[in-house]
């Protein structure tokens, strides 16, 4: 999903300053160097070429505790980062899970905006993950498809009746009909709307699926999407909808047509933010979805109301009773579900569609995760909004920010330790007041992403979680971007977290 001012973003973001936080990479320089020194990707090349061939089968039949020793080998005969992630995708559809397609976007965001030498680490990190996935489940590749496909001009409403009659198999020959009579982004834009419609009984991955897989799509080519549109359109077909998606699509009914041009704009509206926020974080979900409907009517741009979205997912991370790890068991779902829905409003052509993505947005979060968390008794008394930044010498706070965070681990259940929870919320307090200016922003940003390369653990959240809060606080409206970057940090590696098992293997291939 594209960011707003994203290419004066990057450049700030690269000539900052990384603090020596991270273990010393330079033993991966020089490979990363020869392969990596460019990772702009050219789409029309990622193809099932004979080479390219090679190499998904590679990756399917190298055990995975050999896995990565195996392709530094081929790192040093020459093989290229846009090749790499070529087989690493090809090899992700020929397994069949988008949670795999997913992971592969994650990977190739926080590689691209990384430090040469550490642009391989995501990449590896990547291939890990779907070694494994076809050593513990190698029957995830879709069965042909049978039976006739419907024609062109009925393969829209066959589509439409097969998601109402919950039949996956016709929903499966409908969205190949449509992909090919009219173009996978054409099909894949059909998908949106229903995977919206089960967000809380998914716990966000529907959306999650959604989107990950149309960002992967528009970077490394549409030619790959027939079998990831049939595995979404089955997965969709086979889901009941939320409590919330059948009131949301009747308050859509009645609201677009009250719509004024250019509703969906980003305009800020502080006060109108801060209402909807002050409802959606008290759990009120239905009064939320109606004065968002009523926001919109009286003139009020969407983009305000996306900020009070992304704004009440980050309060959650924020008001957290515990922190690290314990926060990745479910509730870092409110910030990637809402960040898929929100790819999904930016992406759509569809102004209905649109609309009930933004509800659906505004809904889970109450019925779902704010519900839960009370349930839990999970959520301390504060509130994200009322951060302060203290007037004050910011020089040491990228160092202080991520020497501060406690040790996080991919263990489930994990206790943290003594004072981890004062330890992030200094963090964060800290983070705020290094974030305020674009320098320091830049600065937070570069080390969280080192950090992020060298510290990932096998939990796909590593890398999924950070890409859609830093992506959120990169399209939020300016005053609110020091928060969300404030929040992240309590689910963020900080120094004391071990390194990661693909960086130990690849420093002992490289010895």
């Amino acid at each position: 999903m594209p960011s707003v001012n994203r290419r004066s973003f990057l450049a700030a973001s690269a000539a900052a300053t990384v603090l020596p936080l991270a273990p010393d990479l330079g033993f991966l320089a020089p490979l990363s160097r020869l392969a990596a020194a460019d990772a702009r990707l050219d789409p029309d090349r990622v193809r099932l070429s004979s080479s390219i061939e090679a190499l998904v089968k590679l990756i399917r039949g190298t055990p995975r505790t050999k896995v990565i020793p195996v392709f530094i080998e081929q790192l040093k005969a020459g093989l290229s980062y846009h090749d790499f992630l070529a087989a690493l995708f090809l090899a992700t559809v020929e397994h069949g899970d988008p949670h795999q397609v997913a992971g592969i976007y994650s990977a190739h965001r926080v590689a691209s905006e990384a430090r040469v030498e550490e642009r391989l680490l995501p990449l590896f990190w990547a291939l890990d993950r779907i070694a494994r996935g076809f050593e513990e489940e190698d029957l995830r590749k879709r069965p042909e498809l049978g039976g006739e496909l419907p024609g062109g001009d009925r393969a829209q409403d066959v589509f439409a009746g097969a998601m109402k009659g919950l039949d996956p198999e016709a929903a499966e020959r409908a969205i190949v009909a449509l992909a090919r009579a009219r173009g996978s982004r054409q099909a894949m834009s059909l998908l949106w709307e229903h995977g919206a419609r089960r967000v809380e009984g998914t716990l966000g991955h529907h959306p999650i699926m959604a989107a990950n897989t149309w960002r992967t799509l528009e970077a490394l080519g549409w030619q790959h999407a027939e079998p990831v549109l049939r595995y979404l359109a089955g997965a969709f077909a086979t889901s009941e909808s939320d409590r919330t998606y059948l009131p949301n699509l009747e308050r859509a009914r009645k609201t677009l047509p009250a719509l004024r041009a250019g509703w969906t704009a980003g305009e800020p509206s502080r006060g109108a933010t801060l209402e909807l926020f002050a409802v959606v974080r008290e759990g009120r979900t239905d009064d939320a979805c109606d004065l968002a409907c009523a926001q919109l009517t009286a003139g009020v741009k969407a983009g305000s109301l996306w900020d009070a979205v992304h704004l009440a997912a980050a309060d959650l991370i924020f008001r957290y009773r515990t922190g690290g790890s314990l926060i990745g068991g479910y509730l870092v779902h409110a910030v990637t579900s809402t960040n898929a829905l929100r790819c999904g409003f930016d992406c759509s052509g569809e102004d209905r569609a649109r609309l009930l993505l933004l509800l659906q947005g505004v809904g889970v979060l109450g019925d779902l995760f704010v519900a839960r968390a009370r349930k839990e008794d999970q959520l301390r008394a504060m509130s994200l909004v009322d951060l302060r930044a203290v007037p004050g010498d910011p020089a040491g706070a990228k160092a202080d920010v991520f020497a501060m965070l406690p040790r996080k681990t991919n263990v489930y259940p994990s206790e943290e330790p003594r004072g981890a929870r004062e330890m992030s919320d200094a963090a964060s307090r800290r983070a705020f007041v290094l974030v305020q200016d674009a320098a320091g922003k830049a600065g937070f940003l570069r080390s969280a992403r080192s950090l992020l390369c060298v510290k990932a653990t096998t939990d796909p959240h590593d890398l999924k979680y950070p890409v859609a809060a830093f992506e959120d606080a990169a399209v939020v409206s300016p005053e609110w971007s020091p928060y969300l970057l404030a929040s992240s940090v309590h689910a963020l590696h900080g120094a004391a977290s071990e390194d990661s098992a693909v960086l130990v293997e690849a420093r002992q291939a490289l010895k």
